[in-house]
């Protein structure tokens, strides 16, 4: 709790979004665009399923050409971005908080922490689900994959995170649920804390390093317990 800005990840660390969202429909509409795009045959032979990493290596692929100020490479990368959220969005409503996960960003909040939401889902999604969850308030900040930025692993969002609070990474923790999640702390030089619900994916953490790894927000919140403010109101309910 020496932290002073805490960042989480979205999906699978504080909302079950994966099971709600029509993924493959989004790549049906997602691959046909990035052809017509001039996307070369060879990113959709590497990954030949799922959005996020056949939009990340587009992105790569275009490399220093994409200008977030704007720009006709920037522009397909943000209509490649909205078509996924477009999708993100449909099943967004439904997804249901992690255990604690609610609480969890109040106690830090009654504590004097700034808490802040870097993901590879868009910052629309995210804004949403908080505003669905009564959460608005409680994160001061989001990082999504509109911003433009190469996702996780690489540390470039963190860091985006970082400079918009104007905060230290000595001073800041995140808090995910894969190993990308790990090695983009690791590489922006914020301290780590993992939250992963399934037995492979804590083991898959420990494996790559992450020493602090947890079943639930709610459980993380336990072992922050003894640094919350001894006055924090009872946390609101989830539902």
């Amino acid at each position: 709790m020496s932290a002073s800005l805490w960042l989480f990840d979205f999906d699978n660390t504080l909302a079950r979004l994966e099971p709600v969202v029509d993924w493959a429909a989004s790549r049906r509409e997602l691959e046909p665009m990035l052809r017509a795009a001039g996307a070369p045959e060879p990113l959709f032979e590497r990954f030949p399923k799922g959005n996020l990493l056949l939009y990340d290596a587009y992105r790569a692929h275009l490399g220093g050409l994409v200008r977030r100020d704007g720009g006709e490479h920037s522009a397909i990368l943000r209509q490649a971005s909205a078509i996924i959220e477009k999708y993100e969005l449909l099943g967004v409503d439904r997804a249901e908080p992690l255990e604690g996960a609610i609480s969890l960003l109040s106690s830090l909040c009654d504590g004097g922490r700034m808490v802040g939401i870097v993901t590879s889902n868009s910052s629309r999604t995210v804004k949403r689900w908080l505003e669905v969850n009564r959460a608005s308030e409680l994160v001061k900040l989001v990082v999504g994959r509109d911003s433009l930025l190469p996702l996780k692993p690489a540390p470039d969002t963190l860091v985006e995170a970082l400079k918009i609070s104007a905060v230290k990474a000595s001073d800041a923790s995140y808090v995910g649920d894969t190993v990308n999640d790990y090695h983009a702390a690791s590489a922006a030089g914020v301290s780590f804390y993992g939250v992963a619900v399934s037995d492979s994916a804590r083991d898959a953490l420990i494996r790559a390093g992450a020493a602090m790894v947890f079943a639930s927000p709610s459980a993380l919140a336990i072992h922050l317990a003894p640094d919350f403010s001894s006055s924090a109101p009872t946390p609101r309910s989830e539902t």
